[in-house]
């Protein structure tokens, strides 16, 4: 390539990485707005609180013990265990006393903690296809490629969160 093309080239990557970097900092300050976000956050969950609903999408793939649900959501379990005792009390998730060693409990979703989330996740595919409606049929598909490259490249590993007793202070 001749230093001019490559000169035009780089020029032409530093001015859309400028666009970027500047629509995505309004794309965050949207977000980031109580208000909207508050909004959306009940048009999508129905009411229920958001540390409720990630316990909710953790128990989705099956029963957990208490500290296993704990380490997946980066709580004490002891928090954990005010956390179950209040989707119990609303009749989304249910504990269960595993066999042999009855001590040892389980939690896992009641059929309304499933029906609830699942609710949720209708809601939240409404609004994708809300949004995604806005773009040319070609771009929804590109869109759609580009995030599940994104998610495939994701380390889950290193997105987990870090028990608050083990964090640095």
């Amino acid at each position: 390539m001749a230093e001019g093309a490559k000169a035009r080239a780089e020029q032409q990557i530093d001015e859309l990485l400028d666009t970027l970097l500047m629509r995505g900092q309004e794309v965050a300050q949207l977000l980031l707005s109580r208000r909207l976000s508050a909004g959306l956050y009940r048009r999508i969950a129905g009411g229920i609180p958001p540390v409720q609903l990630q316990a909710l999408t953790v128990l989705a793939a099956g029963d957990v013990r208490m500290h296993e649900l704990a380490r997946r959501l980066g709580l004490a379990t002891s928090t954990v265990t005010r956390l179950v005792d209040r989707l119990e009390a609303a009749g989304l998730a249910e504990r269960r006393s595993e066999r042999p060693d009855r001590r040892s409990v389980l939690v896992g979703l009641s059929t309304s903690g499933r029906q609830a989330l699942h609710a949720v996740r209708k809601r939240l595919r409404a609004l994708l296809r809300e949004l995604l409606a806005e773009l040319p049929p070609h771009d929804q598909g590109e869109f759609i490629r580009l995030l599940g490259k994104l998610g495939e490249g994701l380390n889950v590993q290193a997105l987990e969160p870090v028990p608050i007793h083990s964090r640095s202070r």
